[in-house]
């Protein structure tokens, strides 16, 4: 089941059968391995969410209860958002932080910076966007399947805003930050001599060993 041709081999991009079985990963140069996970990062992330995320998509419509058309009733609005930041943590694993929280940040610092903010009004201990939404949405969502503090709100025209105290964040307009960010890391990494290019190398072995 080829998903890709990547320097004339036909990949799955699942790592099990493209390295595990068939030994592809390690036949391939810097560049092949690059394009092997943004190709795969599109499959099994970037087009399952958008779908997810689009309002006029059948995947959104069906897995978001609207005025009783759907019963039972159903959302996965606060699941994905959670595959989202977790997401970003994903991608910052690939820039050299050890530590869970540093690597969610450093993405962010380095390639979302319009999330990189110091807000007022919540009722957090810290006013520090990139650490609320790793502790109390991140996490919050991760460890009791809730937000703490706040929420998230599809009909946002901003970012995000704060009322009585609490932050309701735009789960869209995230993940589109998210994936201009992404793409700009990854031509980063493309060239040669960057830290970028350096660290993805040696993450990328970490992770998928070949």
């Amino acid at each position: 089941m080829p998903h890709a041709i990547i320097e004339g081999m036909e990949f799955t991009l699942f790592y099990d059968y493209d390295q595990l079985y068939q030994r592809k990963l390690s036949r391939l140069s810097d560049l092949g391995l690059m394009e092997w996970l943004s190709a795969r990062m599109q499959m099994v992330f970037v087009e399952p969410v958008s779908r997810i995320l689009d309002p006029t998509s059948r995947a959104h419509l069906e897995l978001h209860s609207h005025s009783g058309e759907y019963d039972p009733p159903r959302t996965l609005a606060i699941a994905i958002f959670s595959t989202v930041l977790n997401g970003v943590e994903a991608c910052g694993s690939f820039l050299g932080k050890t530590r869970n929280r540093d690597r969610f940040v450093d993405f962010i610092i380095r390639y979302m910076r319009t999330w990189d903010k110091h807000i007022k009004g919540t009722h957090y201990r810290t006013d520090y966007l990139p650490d609320i939404l790793w502790h109390h949405f991140r996490n919050a969502i991760a460890h009791q399947f809730s937000i703490e503090g706040g929420g998230i709100e599809y009909e946002l025209k901003k970012r995000w805003v704060v009322r009585s105290g609490m932050l309701e964040v735009n789960p869209r307009l995230f993940f589109e930050d998210f994936l201009r960010g992404m793409n700009r890391y990854f031509r980063n990494v493309r060239k040669v001599g960057s830290a970028e290019r350096a660290s993805f190398l040696r993450r990328f072995q970490a992770a998928y060993p070949h």
